[in-house]
């Protein structure tokens, strides 16, 4: 009987810092997504005697909550539902979650046709930031883990997004971030670079040409939403050594793969923003000259 009075001691100890009033928002907010995620309306009365909460606590919860906007009234009398605000704090996350689901069985698609590492990234803070990366099964690959960040100047994945940006994010950014030379042939002047950003716009693809690692070569597409906006970027990434030689096969893929992947987000939409028209890049050999040559850089091969 002692031991299980010191342990029901500790377990109190340890919970001293839980508020359990929280508890009893989120099970109240927990009821109207289970109940109200399709904005009907629900009877104070039946919020009250689904949960053991008292009638005044319920009361005081419900209220709070329209206070801060996250459920709003109904014209029925003491009826409930969720509020814009509330989707708004949650939509960021539910799209997160969304994007990984359905770019994973694509990426899995390029990993199985390329052998080469495949990346899937977003904007965050400036920097493109990996959120999945599926590794080449090759010995010899160069890849990233989930959570990293690189530059947005000097990577395939970071350009796919900065070239489809609104010019005042664009310009943003440049200001915050300065143009690292990470390598001999990364683009390190504003004026290049924004001309390069117009290539990868007209193509619908950017290239990472050892411009972040000496000797990575990296490929990649924007990911758009049911808005037109560029949320993210798919890239296939491995040494030059082996890309090179399948650089415009990888570049016509990708780009594909990131235009279906914006269609399944926006099943009304071509995934293309309508002032940025993505056009396809000509395949001729003068193209595909220009194809591994990033505008306003003097190969080095």
């Amino acid at each position: 009987m002692a031991k299980a009075t010191a342990t029901n001691s500790r377990r109190k100890q340890a919970d001293k810092n839980y508020i359990s009033v929280t508890g009893k928002i989120f099970a109240v907010l927990q009821y109207f997504i289970e109940r109200g995620a399709k904005q009907q309306a629900i009877a104070f009365q039946e919020i009250a005697s689904a949960l053991p909460f008292a009638r005044t606590t319920v009361h005081r919860i419900l209220y709070s909550l329209e206070k801060l906007g996250y459920l709003e009234k109904a014209e029925a009398r003491a009826h409930y539902r969720l509020a814009a605000k509330f989707f708004e704090l949650t939509e960021p996350a539910v799209h997160f979650r969304r994007l990984q689901s359905v770019a994973r069985s694509a990426m899995v698609k390029l990993l199985i046709q390329f052998s080469e590492t495949v990346n899937l990234g977003v904007l965050e803070n400036g920097q493109v930031t990996h959120i999945d990366v599926l590794q080449s099964p090759s010995a010899l690959r160069i890849a990233a883990n989930p959570g990293e960040r690189n530059p947005v100047h000097s990577t395939a994945l970071g350009k796919a997004i900065l070239a489809f940006l609104p010019e005042s994010e664009v310009e943003t950014i440049l200001k915050q971030h300065p143009l690292i030379k990470m390598t001999p042939k990364t683009i390190t002047q504003k004026a290049h670079l924004l001309e390069h950003l117009a290539s990868v716009r007209e193509r619908g693809v950017a290239f990472d040409l050892e411009e972040n690692l000496t000797g990575v070569v990296c490929v990649a597409a924007p990911i758009f939403d049911q808005l037109g906006r560029v949320v993210a970027s798919l890239s296939v990434s491995g040494p030059a050594s082996r890309m090179e030689s399948k650089l415009l096969q990888i570049q016509d893929e990708v780009r594909s793969v990131g235009e279906a992947i914006s269609r399944t987000l926006s099943p009304q939409s071509t995934g293309r923003t309508s002032s940025q028209s993505l056009q396809p890049h000509s395949t001729t050999p003068e193209s595909q000259d220009a194809a591994l040559q990033p505008t306003g850089q003097i190969s080095e091969k």
